[in-house]
C-alpha cells in the first residue's frame, strides 16, 4: 500500500483483540470455492489482504500497480480503490457483507476489517413486461435488482417525498426489502402496519414477492383471495403511489407488491388511467362480465339442464337434451370433466416451453375436443359453455386472482347440481359474506370503486377500521346513527 493511506484506517486495521478477523473468515468460507484472501502489499511490516468472493465483486473498483519490494521480485500493490466510501465493521458485519459482493480490507491480526462496495450484480437488463402486456405506456419494467427497481420509481417520482424504509427478511438469506410510500400522502398507520408485519417474518429465506405475500397475510389460513396485487410495472406502481398506497419492493423478483388492494383493483388494467374516462368504465365493466360469466355459467348449465328444467323455454330444453344424446354420464360428471380437461390444457400451456406451448394447447384443444363430441362424453352445448368460461378466465389482469376463478368455478358448479339455481345464490351469498371479511392492511377488501376511493392521510387509523371508504365503518355508522335515533 502506499504511504499516504489514512491514519484512522490504519488505526482501524491494526486494534487487535485477540480474535484474528482474517482467520475467522476463512474459517467461515473454508468450503467456499470462490472466496479469495488476495495479498495486496505491507504497512509497516504488516501484511494487508483483500477478502472477497471472485464470483460477486467487480474487477473495476482497484487500481494496481507493479512494485518491486525487493530485488528480482515484482509485487502487486493496491494503488487505488473506486467506490462509495468505505466503513468499518466487526466480524458478523464483515461475513454478511462479503455474501453481498463486498470486499473486506483487513490485516493478519487484526479484529476489525474496512468494508468495501464491490458488488458487480448479475441481472438482467431493463425489459419490456413479460406477464403484463403493455399496450399504452412505458415499455419497461422492473427487474431482479433491488436498486435499479428504486431507480425505476426514482425517475417517474421526481419529489424529495418520495421515502423508503429498508430492511431485511430471512434468517439465512438476508434478502432485502424495502417499503415505498408518498409522505403526507400515504397515511402513516398504514406505513407502520405494513413495517411492523415485515419485521415478524420470521423464515429461513424468501425466494419471491409471492411467498412474502403469502407471509403478511396472517388473517386467516383458509383465505383463498390475493390481499395485495403484484405487478412488475413502474408506471402502475407510480400510479398506486399517488392514490395513497405503499409499494413493497424486494430483492431478487420483479414483481412488486401494491397495498393495500380492493377487490376491484384486481379488475382495473394500467392503461385504464391513459384512455376516455368512457372507454375505461366500459372495458371495465366488460372484465366484471367475463368475472360473473367464469364464476356461474358453468353452474347454470347445470342447473338448467338437470334440476331446473321447467325453467327453459321448450325449445332451449328441447336443444340441450337433444345435444345430450347418447352422453351416458350425468351432467355433473360431463361438466367437471369438460372443465378440468380445459384446465390440463391450461397449465400444459403455461409449463411447457414457449416453442410448443402454443401447438400443443391448439392440438389439445381441437383435437381432443372434437374426438369427445365424436365419442358422446360430452355434449356440443357443453363445449360452448367450456370454451366461453375459459376464454372469460383469461380476461382477468392478476394471475393469482385468475387462480382463484379457476377454483370458485368447481364449487358454484357443486352447489348448482345440489339445488340448482338456488345453489348458485347461497354460493355468490357465501363469497360475498366471504369477500367482506377480508382486510388488505387494515382496508376493507370491499372498499368502493369512485374517483374518491383513495387511501389518502385524513388523519383516520387504520388500525382501527374506521377508514372512510371500508365497509365495516359504513356499517358502524349506520349502527351509531340508528341507536341515536
Amino acid at each position: 500500500m502506499d504511504n499516504n493511506m489514512n491514519l484512522e484506517i490504519l488505526k482501524i486495521l491494526r486494534s487487535s483483540n485477540h480474535a484474528s478477523l482474517l482467520s475467522m473468515l476463512q474459517e467461515a468460507f473454508q468450503h467456499a470455492a470462490d472466496f479469495e484472501v488476495t495479498y495486496i502489499g505491507e504497512v509497516d511490516s504488516q501484511k494487508v489482504y483483500l477478502c472477497y468472493l471472485s464470483t460477486l465483486v467487480g474487477s473495476n473498483h482497484f487500481g494496481f500497480q507493479m512494485a518491486s519490494m525487493e530485488e528480482r521480485q515484482l509485487h502487486t500493490v493496491l494503488e487505488r480503490y473506486y467506490g462509495t466510501p468505505y466503513s468499518e465493521g466487526n466480524f458478523q458485519t464483515c461475513e454478511s457483507s462479503i455474501c453481498s459482493g463486498k470486499t473486506v480490507l483487513c490485516m493478519a491480526n487484526s479484529s476489525n476489517g474496512i468494508i468495501l462496495e464491490t458488488f458487480n450484480p448479475q441481472q438482467s437488463s431493463v425489459q419490456p413486461p413479460q406477464t403484463e402486456n403493455v399496450i399504452q405506456g412505458p415499455m419497461y419494467a422492473f427487474n431482479e435488482n433491488y436498486q435499479t427497481n428504486i431507480a425505476l420509481l426514482r425517475q417517474r417520482m421526481k419529489t424529495s417525498r418520495l421515502k423508503i424504509w429498508e430492511s431485511t427478511v430471512g434468517n439465512i438469506m438476508h434478502t432485502k426489502v424495502g417499503v415505498v410510500y408518498l409522505q403526507d400522502v400515504t397515511e402513516p398507520s398504514l406505513v407502520h402496519t405494513i413495517c411492523d408485519q415485515l419485521k415478524k417474518v420470521d423464515v429461513d429465506g424468501i425466494q419471491d414477492t409471492g411467498e412474502l405475500l403469502r407471509l403478511l397475510n396472517n388473517q386467516s389460513t383458509f383465505n383463498l383471495y390475493p390481499i395485495a396485487l403484484t405487478s412488475e410495472r413502474p408506471d402502475r406502481a407510480a400510479a398506486s403511489l399517488l392514490d395513497g398506497k405503499v409499494i413493497i419492493i424486494l430483492d431478487g423478483t420483479p414483481f412488486s407488491i401494491i397495498a393495500p388492494t380492493a377487490f376491484v383493483d384486481f379488475w382495473h388494467s394500467a392503461e385504464d388511467q391513459y384512455l376516455s374516462p368512457f372507454i375505461a368504465v366500459f372495458l371495465r365493466v366488460l372484465r366484471f362480465a367475463a368475472l360473473m360469466i367464469n364464476l356461474f355459467l358453468p353452474g347454470f348449465y347445470v342447473a338448467i339442464t338437470s334440476v331446473n328444467i321447467d325453467v327453459n323455454r321448450l325449445e332451449i330444453s328441447l336443444a340441450a337434451a337433444a345435444s345430450r344424446e347418447g352422453v351416458p354420464y350425468p351432467v355433473l360428471i360431463e361438466a367437471m370433466l369438460m372443465l378440468l380437461i380445459l384446465d390440463f390444457i391450461v397449465e400444459a400451456g403455461v409449463r411447457l416451453p414457449k416453442s410448443i406451448s402454443s401447438t400443443v394447447t391448439m392440438v389439445g384443444g381441437v383435437v381432443l375436443g372434437q374426438a369427445i363430441i365424436q365419442a358422446n362424453i360430452v355434449s356440443n352445448l357443453l363445449v360452448i359453455v367450456a370454451a366461453t368460461t375459459a376464454i372469460t378466465n383469461f380476461i382477468v389482469i392478476d394471475y393469482q386472482m385468475g387462480l382463484v376463478q379457476r377454483l370458485l368455478k368447481y364449487f358454484v358448479l357443486i352447489g348448482a347440481s345440489l339445488i340448482g339455481v338456488l345453489g348458485i345464490v347461497v354460493c355468490f351469498v357465501i363469497m360475498v359474506i366471504f369477500l367482506s371479511r377480508i382486510e388488505s392492511f387494515g382496508v376493507s377488501y370491499l372498499t368502493p370503486i369512485g374517483p374518491m376511493a383513495r387511501v389518502r392521510s385524513r388523519g383516520i387509523g387504520l388500525h382501527t377500521n374506521k377508514h372512510p371508504f371500508s365497509i365495516r365503518f359504513l356499517m358502524n355508522s349506520w349502527k351509531e346513527k340508528r341507536q341515536r335515533t
